[in-house]
């Protein structure tokens, strides 16, 4: 592992109380802000942001992390809550001396940056959770199909059964490039190695048996709650109500879009997070919803 970083992507390798992880870095050679640390969503790795380096590395220099276990050999086990994961993101800040961080936890993601803002309210400069909220509960239980189709190795199902937790169901509301991100999602996860459902297993189990974040209010960390209009799994209405236990959040939606928002508006969500990380204001930004502070609206 190196302590500095050159001018071109980097994977570096570590290891967490004998997982392995790794993190996808690239560096900015003047950053205005400080590193932004992305904690991917379920199914996904460090690469999956890739196509948000543009907006992004200019300001800060980006590390996404793939979770321990996540892609080793051997995956973390069903017994550790997500505590694990933030103790591990904790490891890696202090290994690299970075004494604060810009923060992002996309959907599942968001389960270890919400339990590192609470523990570690000093190190994070800024937080963005984005599609989080505790799910919703039909929406939570078919995680146990997925597990299920997952342990028989039948990826077709698996796809299938991904893209209806993740999408909309409601046909009714307009959402951005609906049909082409459906099919591309489902066919990926559908073509998923033998490795990945092993990983994916693993991972559909913790969140069964975990809640996604504790009860605990975050102080001192300025927050964005963002996530998509119409989300039917972070519920905008579960969302906000993660957001008032935030002291400092902001709570907006993205239009025309649903849990999988960085993917249908994908430049308008950079930009957001990109506004957000250097201080810059939202309220211009015609494809948000009214900003709202849920901590600061009356009982």
């Amino acid at each position: 592992m190196t302590d500095t970083f050159s001018d071109a992507e980097e994977i570096h390798q570590l290891s967490f109380r004998g997982y392995d992880f790794a993190c996808r870095v690239v560096p900015c050679e003047n950053p205005v802000t400080e590193p932004i640390v992305v904690l991917c969503a379920a199914f996904q790795n460090m690469h999956s942001y890739s196509r948000y380096d543009a907006y992004w590395k200019d300001i800060a220099t980006i590390i996404a992390v793939d979770p321990p276990g996540q892609y080793s050999p051997t995956p973390v086990p069903r017994e550790h809550g997500y505590g694990f994961d933030a103790d591990a993101l904790l490891y890696l800040l202090d290994e690299w001396q970075l004494p604060r961080v810009n923060l992002l936890g996309v959907s599942l993601g968001f389960s270890p940056a919400h339990r590192t803002a609470q523990l570690h309210p000093d190190r994070i400069a800024r937080l963005v959770l984005a599609g989080a909220a505790e799910w919703e509960p039909a929406k939570r239980r078919r995680f146990g199909e997925i597990e299920r189709a997952l342990a028989a190795r039948e990826g077709e199902k698996f796809g299938q059964l991904a893209l209806e937790l993740f999408s909309c169901g409601d046909p009714e509301p307009t959402i951005v490039h609906r049909q082409v991100i459906n099919r591309a999602l489902r066919g990926r996860l559908a073509s998923s190695t033998e490795p990945d459902m092993v990983r994916y297993e693993v991972m559909s189990q913790r969140a069964i048996d975990h809640p996604a974040y504790l009860p605990g209010r975050i102080s001192g960390v300025p927050t964005l709650c963002l996530t998509g209009e119409h989300d039917d799994i972070s519920s905008p209405h579960l969302a906000r109500e993660l957001a008032s236990q935030i002291d400092d959040a902001t709570f907006t939606l993205l239009r025309d879009t649903c849990h999988l928002s960085f993917l249908q508006r994908g430049a308008e969500w950079a930009e957001t997070v990109r506004r957000f990380f250097t201080d810059q204001p939202l309220d211009d930004l015609d494809f948000l919803t009214a900003l709202e502070h849920p901590a600061q609206a009356p009982a």
